[in-house]
């Protein structure tokens, strides 16, 4: 059973690149964490979503998607709200990650329409709602196989000026 526990690192001086130790883990408790497997965080640019995958029940079946909401960084974290039927299947939905303006999600899925266990990316026009998402879009053979590709993260490269997909296959 896994536990969404949230640790951050500031930076010491903007203009080195020196970071200060790990703070103490917290973890975000009942309200966020179920007696389920809760895996795979990622928070938006802005802090106040944090996305992850759970099979708890009243999923719509497998692995799907959460996201827990806070007011502001400093306010205390909202209880997990699936995600709905537009983004979760009856299969897994897995370990979300976004594009930088917050516009792409990107996520690991088994279900119908791909080659295995395949990436996948949702659009949305207004980056603050966390349940406007469309549906999402199989990323086809370029990027998938018949095997298991799984954790994605985006990386917008500003020196390369070209995006880059890293994930695990």
């Amino acid at each position: 059973v896994g536990a969404i526990v949230l640790v951050w690192a500031f930076t010491a001086s903007s203009r080195a690149q020196k970071y200060s130790d790990w703070s103490t883990p917290i973890n975000l408790g009942p309200i966020v964490n179920s007696t389920a497997t809760d895996r795979g965080p990622a928070i938006s640019k802005d802090e106040l979503s944090l996305y992850f995958a759970s099979d708890r029940l009243g999923g719509f079946g497998g692995e799907d998607i959460y996201v827990s909401q806070r007011e502001t960084r400093d306010s205390e974290w909202g209880p997990a709200m699936n995600l709905g039927p537009i983004i979760n299947t009856g299969f897994n939905e897995q370990v979300p990650a976004f594009s930088r303006d917050g516009h792409l999600m990107f996520f690991a899925s088994n279900r119908p329409g791909g080659l295995g266990v395949d990436i996948w990316v949702s659009r949305r026009e207004q980056t603050h709602d966390d349940f406007a998402w469309q549906p999402a879009e199989n990323l086809g053979a370029g990027v998938n196989s018949a095997g298991q590709d799984e954790g994605p993260s985006y990386f917008e490269n500003d020196e390369v000026g070209v995006p880059q997909l890293y994930f695990s296959s």
